[in-house]
């Protein structure tokens, strides 16, 4: 009995430890499954995350390059070959761009290859670096941005060029470049990830002054940020991820190749990311295992059973964690928090892996309004309400919908469509959001939304992933400067000649007020009882280089843009307060609101009134269309002028925004009628009308009126019959100089 029961107990306790043997085994198999889970997981965080530090890195240098590219007062610099005025314009936006990490050098480079200008050493120029850096030579050839892995004279770098043109003139390429070692710093400042820059030995020695003392398998470190990389392990292969162990550390250590825009390997950078804390954790646990297994061999089956199943649940706990915390970096990675839709970042990441046909970009109108008159709280409500309605609308349509920044959101086209269908989908989208309206906390909000939209061409190489994103924005942003709800991008929209036509006005009145190539034609306004000449407009024209006389239809648009107006504006006050003083007549000076609202010129008028005994000859025409509901200003502008004996007139009065309240409130003296009321006087009936009623309120105000246009003898004699006090058009004298 007794060898039968310590038998029936050897095979007890060895079917025990059987049991804890395979049990023991199968949780290492677990912890280990789950470990590599985890490196798994941090190897897809190296890789994202160098592609997101890369992508931030060529966006900053992007940015740049396309503000001082597109900057109108930067571009005539650089075609004038005017350096220093080019340096002073463009240094504030290199140095904020720099002292947000964004960039290291940056400079132009003429079309002859010769350095213009290099913002971060203005004194070093005139050299061509062309033989040296075929990236320069390939860009001016060319003519194409283009952003690229490159090597300068000093390391390898992240490189944005943009070729500057000038009224279809190739004037060069701005370069600006960011050292690799920006991307270390991303990576290591946002996900703690090491890194390091391998080159290729041979091709060292003839791009870069080899100052790398470590060497490994035919690649030279030149540039880390942690000794691990001082101590790679023969077994490491550049080609493949692995996990590596130094001082007691372990590490995922993954290479990625660096190719420029030949699509050739100039280097490799090395990623190491600290998984010791994970691995210990592993061992931490396998030694809790043992010495709990060891305590079961005294215990009976079934504590070892609930044993088993606490760890297994364990295992999965530590599994389902790993993979939340890979779907919560996916998540802020690629999703708006606001209204959790996709993002910028995922539009950009499903715009190069995806077939997109078409791609429209909506912004709200006046949004800034919404914000400012209810709260932002209401803005973040209105902002979910309407993604909600995007939702709805595009749900019938193979469509992916994304929120961009601010108060703009994307839609994408998945699938192909025709012309005719798009066009189709987007009025219904766009007619089910107008039918919406949101009742947010009791404010009732109604949202309309300009549209700008891009189709890809089959087969087309200008219709790249970035350009559909690029030329839907251009589109929407022509949309918006021309008060439309749409536009669909088309290289015939002449988007561009509108800018170079703006340009080339912009440059011609600067040339002209640097040369004082303007003149003041004056024409006269008469009194038809008498036929004497009561006063003289004075009106601006420019000279143009060829001696013609420029009519200021052409060039004012222009120059209220380039912020030149204020200097024509104190251009013709000067001449007519010069010619106060060699003639005896009244002049008429047109003044618009903004002249009154700009400090200098309402400074230098005062300072004109108060030194001429003659200001009391002084008219000044204020535009009734142009702001002048803008009382308080203008109000104390006419107290201010009347002071010194100057008279005031309505110009252009019967267009646009006319209203008898705003004589009413302002202290005025004339009333201007413009030419649309005129032109046709002897014939319209309807225009008579007005005409008398405007005559008639005038006497009972006190005040006179001035017909324009008169172009003709029957125009002539209408508004004689029709009272009206003084008469100015082609008629009676054409504008010209005085004297």
């Amino acid at each position: 009995m007794r060898q039968t029961k310590q038998r029936a107990t050897l095979y007890a306790l060895a079917l025990i430890v059987l049991l804890i043997v395979v049990f023991i085994v199968t949780i290492i198999q677990d912890k280990k499954q789950a470990l590599e889970e985890k490196i798994s997981a941090h190897r897809a965080l190296v890789r994202n995350s160098f592609e997101l530090a890369m992508m931030d890195t060529q966006k900053g240098l992007h940015d740049l390059a396309c503000t001082l590219s597109s900057n109108r007062e930067i571009v005539d610099a650089f075609a004038a070959r005017d350096r220093e005025k080019l340096y002073q314009l463009s240094l504030p936006y290199f140095e904020n761009a720099k002292r947000r990490g964004e960039v290291d050098t940056s400079g132009f480079i003429g079309a002859d290859g010769t350095h213009f200008l290099r913002l971060q050493d203005p004194k070093k120029y005139g050299d061509n670096i062309l033989q040296k850096r075929p990236l320069l030579a390939h860009a001016i050839q060319t003519r194409k941005p283009i952003t690229t892995l490159d090597v300068t004279l000093f390391d390898v770098a992240i490189v944005t060029i943009i070729p500057i043109y000038k009224n279809e003139e190739f004037l060069g390429i701005f370069q600006t470049v960011a050292n690799i070692n920006r991307v270390q710093k991303r990576l290591d400042a946002h996900s703690g990830i090491k890194s390091a820059i391998a080159f290729d030995s041979q091709k060292l020695k003839t791009l870069l002054n080899d100052t790398a003392t470590i060497h490994y398998k035919g690649y030279s470190l030149v540039s880390s940020n942690d000794p691990i990389f001082e101590h790679l392990p023969h077994s490491f292969s550049f080609q493949s991820t692995q996990r590596h162990t130094f001082d007691e550390h372990d590490y995922v250590i993954a290479s990625r190749a660096l190719t420029n825009y030949k699509n050739e390997t100039i280097a490799m950078m090395i990623c190491a990311f600290d998984i010791t804390e994970y691995v210990q954790e592993y061992h931490k646990e396998l030694r809790n295992l043992i010495l709990f297994s060891l305590f079961l061999v005294g215990i009976v089956g079934i504590v070892l059973h609930y044993g088993f199943l606490v760890l297994i649940r364990r295992i999965d706990k530590d599994a389902q964690i790993t993979r939340e915390l890979n779907q919560k970096l996916s998540y802020q990675l690629h999703t708006d928090h606001l209204t959790e839709l996709p993002n910028r970042n995922a539009l950009i990441r499903d715009i190069h892996s995806s077939r997109f046909y078409a791609l429209m970009l909506l912004n709200i109108d006046n949004f800034k309004e919404i914000n400012d008159f209810y709260g932002h709280a209401i803005g973040d409500k209105t902002l979910i309400a309407l993604a909600r309605s995007l939702e709805a609308a595009i749900k019938p349509f193979p469509m992916q919908l994304y929120k961009m920044p601010s108060d703009e959101f994307a839609i994408a086209c998945t699938e192909s469509m025709g012309r005719e269908q798009l066009e189709s989908t987007r009025i219904e989208i766009v007619n089910y959001l107008e039918s919406q309206s949101y009742d947010l906390h009791g404010a009732s909000i109604y949202i309309t939304m300009t549209m700008g939209m891009d189709i890809a061409l089959n087969n087309s190489q200008k219709h790249t992933p970035t350009n559909l994103l690029t030329n839907a924005d251009m589109a929407l942003k022509a949309a918006k400067k021309r008060h439309l709800n749409f536009m669909l991008y088309d290289e015939t929209m002449q988007i561009k000649q509108e800018y170079q036509n703006n340009i080339l006005w912009s440059k011609k009145v600067k040339e002209a007020i640097k040369e004082r190539r303007f003149c003041i034609y004056y024409q006269p306004i008469i009194d038809p009882k008498s036929g004497i000449v009561m006063e003289y407009e004075a009106l601006i024209r420019m000279i143009d280089t060829d001696g013609s006389v420029v009519s200021p239809q052409h060039f004012l648009p222009a120059a209220k843009q380039s912020r030149l107006y204020p200097l024509i504006s104190r251009f013709v006050i000067e001449e007519v307060f010069a010619i106060l003083e060699s003639t005896p007549h009244q002049f008429s000076i047109n003044l618009s609101v903004d002249d009154i609202s700009n400090i200098q010129t309402h400074e230098f008028l005062i300072q004109k009134l108060e030194s001429s005994p003659h200001a009391h000859r002084i008219i000044f025409e204020l535009l009734e269309s142009e702001g002048i509901e803008n009382y308080p200003e203008v109000s104390s502008f006419i107290a201010k002028v009347k002071g010194y004996g100057c008279r005031i007139a309505i110009d252009d009065f019967g267009t646009g925004y006319s209203n008898f309240a705003h004589i009413l409130r302002l202290d005025v003296d004339i009333l201007k009628i413009d030419g649309s009321l005129i032109r046709n006087i002897d014939t319209d009936a309807n225009a008579q009308t007005i005409l008398t009623a405007v005559g008639e309120f005038s006497k009972r105000l006190g005040l006179k009126t001035i017909a324009e246009f008169v172009h003709s003898e029957a125009v002539y004699n209408k508004c004689q019959e029709l009272g009206i006090d003084y008469l100015q058009g082609y008629y009676l004298g054409e504008p010209k100089p005085l004297g």
